[in-house]
């Protein structure tokens, strides 16, 4: 979806703390390149919140009928692994946030790019250090800018996030990358988590097709990514789609789920981490083929539609713990 980047690449109109006025003031420098190394590793801090029925409605958001992640009283209740991609947008709200919510705006300064015409989410990297509390907790999320790149027409810009306790405890470590339109004139600075992963040339292990309903963005929008690119046909329009699509975040939800069942027994404790790169959008109520190859503990993954064979995520992974039985 279309990401002006609130926080890295979770969609929105304007550039978080950059904003327009500090994309003007790049522009009029004499021609000189934008330096970005000072937005470098300055983190920020925010509290973000959740409880048991938010993990109930981003399981039906991502297609999850399986009671241990939909019924709250299954003795296996647990929150889906991929969850707290979430958390950057709703903060620490229940009710519906606007969007852009304040949550993404109280990430870390962007550099003002000169030239961007719009942002698009780009990549993620979600790794599961500790497990969510089933019944809820109220947490911080650090977030700095790790690198900013050239990359084709553009500019990849990435921030790495930190889910943590008041303690300090790690829960998860998240990685976005956006790609920010038509940047230009600005220094290259930091480190990338971009990678390229070659899809095998055998057959796919296993292949799982994995439907999803006309409603399916209805429901996940109420996870708390409000973006009106998938809920409003005008909107859509103006951005260049027929109609409404398919949250990315859904379908990398949706990915993590058929390795979760293919690989794991639907046992989420196995669930390391998943490496995603969004390649074009998806519509509500097509079917998704998740194409797998194993490789030890790492699962290469492909997404397609079904109806057009047109790849939705590549350059992905998931990551097991080394007890999954493969």
């Amino acid at each position: 979806g279309r990401a002006g980047l609130g926080r890295a690449g979770q969609g929105s109109a304007g550039q978080g703390r950059a904003g327009e006025a500090g994309q003007r003031g790049a522009m009029g420098e004499d021609g000189k390149p934008v330096e970005t190394e000072e937005y470098l590793n300055k983190w920020t801090e925010q509290k973000v919140a959740y409880n048991k029925r938010d993990l109930l409605i981003y399981a039906v958001g991502i297609g999850c009928h399986e009671p241990q992640f939909t019924y709250e009283h299954d003795e296996n209740f647990a929150a889906f692994p991929t969850y707290p991609i979430v958390l950057g947008f709703k903060g620490a709200d229940q009710d519906v946030v606007s969007f852009p919510s304040e949550a993404m705006a109280e990430g870390p300064p962007l550099p003002p790019l000169p030239g961007v015409k719009v942002g698009l989410d780009g990549e993620r990297y979600i790794e599961k250090v500790n497990p969510l509390d089933v019944d809820g907790a109220e947490l911080i999320l650090k977030s700095r800018v790790i690198g900013v790149h050239k990359r084709g027409s553009g500019a990849s810009v990435e921030k790495e996030e930190l889910l943590c306790d008041k303690d300090g405890k790690v829960f998860y470590k998240i990685v976005s990358g956006a790609f920010m339109v038509g940047a230009k004139n600005f220094k290259d600075s930091g480190i990338t988590n971009s990678e390229k992963v070659d899809v095998p040339s055998r057959a796919p292990d296993a292949s799982l097709e994995m439907p999803t309903s006309k409603t399916l963005a209805h429901v996940y929008r109420l996870s708390g990514d409000y973006n009106p690119l998938h809920i409003d046909p005008g909107f859509a329009m103006m951005s260049g789609f027929k109609e409404p699509i398919l949250h990315g975040l859904c379908s990398l939800g949706i990915t993590a789920r058929a390795v979760v069942q293919q690989f794991c027994d639907g046992d989420e404790k196995r669930f390391r981490a998943i490496k995603a790169r969004f390649a074009k959008p998806v519509l509500p109520g097509d079917t998704l083929v998740v194409d797998m190859w194993k490789e030890g503990d790492k699962i290469i993954v492909q997404t397609k539609v079904k109806s057009t064979g047109a790849v939705s995520i590549n350059n992905a992974y998931v990551l097991l713990n080394p007890e999954a039985k493969l």
